[in-house]
């Protein structure tokens, strides 16, 4: 992903941001909130394709596991398809889950949801799919992830992955987005004019897209005294979907990473991962970290040992 691009789903990220936190009242306009849903699924497969166009372009090896986390962030986008489309309520209420929620738990469980969201997209209609955005690549994507974890057993399997396939789908993506908010939200929000207008500026706000120099992976770090709360940053604004969590501090200090509703909340007990001294942990998502798939505020505390403790996330 160029920077250009990069930008671009900035701008998408933080219109979504907008319409989930202080925009919420033009989502009790249907047309509006279909709007939304539309934009985040096309959104998920942009930052799917994206994080596949980083992978070597040789080569690479994939464990089951790593096959298992691919197979969830595909599954999660047509989880969305078939929630925000679907007539039927026991379908809708028996994939309301998070298919990252799914990740951890039973190997058979698993598999069963990813099945069961193959089904709900295949009860829907295909035009409802078109002008949602739905792309049926990710559908066979998912299918192959299915059929290759039913297959292999631990962390066997070796498999050739590229990056030429995501590099020509990322432009189509970004245009369908552009066709999402040109064609749907932006009419739609700015006939609220008059009757809202407050939140028909910070829309407006939402939609301009910051240019950026070049594209860098931010890098959060800072030094942590024993007994204290660290915050790390907000996820809402970090554009870290998939954090590496270090520790720098000295020896037999350990970090315990987790996420919380308030910036200043201890971890509960056994919530978090532990990161021991001088050594890295890459995340694919946040869902280890705590219950709520949604809390906001990745904080950091130093256990059991006194002194100071010095974190890097990036």
């Amino acid at each position: 992903m160029d920077t250009k691009q990069q930008n671009k789903v900035t701008m998408l990220q933080t219109v979504l941001r907008f319409l989930d936190e202080g925009g919420q009242p033009l989502l009790a306009i249907k047309r509006i909130a279909a709007g939304r849903e539309a934009l985040a699924a096309v959104a998920a497969q942009v930052l799917a394709v994206a994080k596949t166009q980083e992978q070597p372009t040789t080569g690479v090896t994939r464990t089951r596991e790593t096959v298992k986390k691919e197979a969830a962030e595909r599954a999660e986008v047509l989880r969305l398809f078939v929630v925000a489309l679907t007539d039927d309520p026991t379908r809708r209420a028996a994939l309301k889950q998070t298919v990252g929620k799914r990740l951890q738990g039973k190997d058979a469980e698993y598999l069963a949801y990813l099945a069961a969201i193959a089904e709900g997209i295949a009860t829907l209609q295909p035009a409802d799919l078109a002008d949602a955005g739905y792309d049926p690549k990710v559908g066979k994507a998912l299918a192959a992830d299915r059929a290759e974890l039913e297959k292999t057993q631990g962390a066997a399997r070796q498999i050739e992955i590229g990056t030429s396939a995501a590099t020509d789908e990322l432009p189509g993506l970004l245009q369908a987005a552009d066709a999402v908010l040109a064609q749907q939200l932006d009419p739609l929000v700015r006939a609220q004019a008059l009757a809202q207008p407050a939140l028909v500026a910070e829309y407006d706000k939402a939609r301009r897209i910051l240019k950026t120099a070049a594209r860098r992976r931010p890098r959060y770090r800072g030094l942590l005294p024993a007994g204290t709360v660290g915050l790390v940053f907000d996820r809402r604004t970090a554009g870290l979907p998939d954090p590496t969590l270090g520790n720098r501090s000295g020896r037999g200090r350990v970090l315990r990473f987790y996420t919380a509703a308030t910036p200043t909340a201890r971890p509960l007990p056994g919530q978090g991962v532990p990161v021991k001294h001088r050594t890295d942990l890459h995340l694919a998502d946040y869902a280890r970290l705590g219950p709520d798939a949604d809390a906001p505020y990745l904080l950091v505390v130093l256990e059991g040992v006194d002194g100071e403790g010095h974190f890097v996330v990036e």
